[in-house]
């Protein structure tokens, strides 16, 4: 049997589904006293509502304040935010194992946490230290897999009409590359820089798997595809210098026509995270994804936060 928002608590939550790729969705719904008078104040309905979001990878939640009205307003309550929205409800996050993660308002320089957090007893999105560049913030990293609570609460006595838009939102692969502009034949990527090469302006010579002759590497360093076979009575000498005085190298590395669509890429070991030390948003993704699950045009009021 279906459950009523009235019938729900942070025990029961509204489960919006397990994520893995982005989603934008619009949050409706009404919260107040209703109905009877009750001991304390005016009541028989609800004040909270809560959802559920799992996410399977490491993800962004954004909420989203859209408007509200009131229920003898007749008007759009996405068409009415500012003032009346800031003050009517307010929007909590948590993880399921009930630490608290603080909200922070989005593009708002006069709320006091633009470009720094506040400090909380909470472990998340609250590490401020103004002795790092970067105060500590941790707005731009996302959440890790698991399971997370929305909760929406009414902050007066008065019946009214909420809006909040939900982003869930993935980044990209952050795997770091140098693009190479080599022939894919001649995408061999040494450790070291050698000042000496051969007449065709390649760093290196290379020597074949399996040897059909001795080499001797004594001028310029050489290279080899995967792996090298060396029969009995071959060898491979390889000098310390080059008469130049250039260091010598024997490389045995990859064979990256194996698989040409990477045979122009040179990986990096990036620090960890350090493609999210800045959190770009991409709208074009926004709209694909609220054309994906959703009807209708897509929200005008999105369109300021994915900056």
């Amino acid at each position: 049997m279906a459950v009523s928002q009235r019938e729900r608590s942070q025990y029961n939550p509204l489960n919006l589904g397990t994520f893995s790729q982005t989603s934008v969705r619009l949050l409706l719904g009404d919260l107040g006293p209703r109905s009877q008078i009750i001991q304390g104040g005016y009541g028989n309905y609800t004040y909270d509502h809560w959802f559920q979001i799992t996410i399977d990878k490491p993800a962004w939640i954004i909420a989203i304040k859209a408007g509200s009205k009131l229920a003898t307003e007749n008007i759009n309550p996405l068409s009415n935010a500012g003032y009346a929205t800031n003050r009517r409800f307010s929007i909590a996050v948590y993880d399921q194992n009930r630490t608290p993660i603080e909200g922070r308002n989005i593009n708002e320089k006069g709320s006091g946490y633009w470009n720094h957090v506040a400090g909380a007893q909470s472990d998340l999105y609250n590490t401020y230290n103004p002795n790092l560049a970067s105060e500590g913030n941790e707005l731009y990293f996302p959440l890790e897999p698991g399971n997370y609570l929305l909760c929406i609460a009414a902050t007066r006595h008065e019946l009214m009409t909420y809006g909040v838009g939900l982003v869930i939102e993935f980044p990209s692969d952050d795997t770091q590359f140098i693009l190479a502009e080599d022939e894919p034949e001649r995408n061999f990527v040494l450790q070291e820089a050698l000042s000496v090469s051969n007449a065709d302006g390649t760093p290196f010579f290379e020597i074949p798997q399996i040897l059909d002759r001795n080499f001797i590497v004594d001028t310029v360093s050489a290279f080899t595809k995967q792996s090298c076979l060396i029969p009995d009575g071959n060898y491979v000498q390889v000098n310390n210098t080059s008469p130049q005085g250039s260091s010598l190298t024997w490389v045995i590395g990859p064979d990256f026509e194996s698989a040409a669509q990477e045979s122009d890429r040179i990986l990096l070991d990036a620090t960890e995270n350090w493609s999210l030390s800045v959190h770009e948003h991409d709208i074009d993704v926004w709209r694909e994804a609220w054309r994906r699950e959703n009807l209708g045009n897509f929200p005008p009021f999105f369109e300021q936060y994915a900056v």
